[in-house]
């Protein structure tokens, strides 16, 4: 009986610290992506200055917006997490090999949620019925 107890304990704590993990990625992606479409100054100099055109700083703010809110739905989180990674992996990438004032660990930090995320809630998937 105590054993049952310490189990469901245990899980109970998992999904918790899941679920602050889930909001704390998918709140920050969202934020970042809010402030990329409400053309920033300082991000639309960013994307210039990485020789990207500015149609690119669109879709990704979209797809972070749309990803880190798709994160907070179980069933589709997998898919979401798995898009917003590619995002990140290509934040840092371009961090890495530009001459820029943004460091590159906000990206790994948000790549290692994403991969918690995604792993976690990798069996509650989409399915019909």
């Amino acid at each position: 009986m105590m054993e049952d107890e310490g189990r469901s304990m245990t899980t109970t704590m998992g999904m918790v610290l899941l679920w602050v993990v889930t909001v704390a990625v998918g709140l920050g992606i969202t934020l970042a992506g809010t402030i990329k479409l409400a053309a920033s100054e300082s991000w639309i100099e960013m994307f210039n200055g990485w020789s990207y055109p500015i149609w690119f700083m669109y879709s990704v703010a979209v797809l972070e917006v749309l990803g880190g809110l798709t994160l907070l739905i179980p069933r589709f989180a997998t898919y979401a997490a798995g898009v917003l990674a590619l995002i990140m992996a290509g934040a840092a990438f371009t961090v890495l090999t530009n001459t820029t004032d943004m460091v590159v660990m906000p990206s790994l930090v948000n790549l290692v949620g994403l991969a918690v995320v995604g792993f976690a809630r990798r069996g509650v998937r989409w399915r019909t019925r």
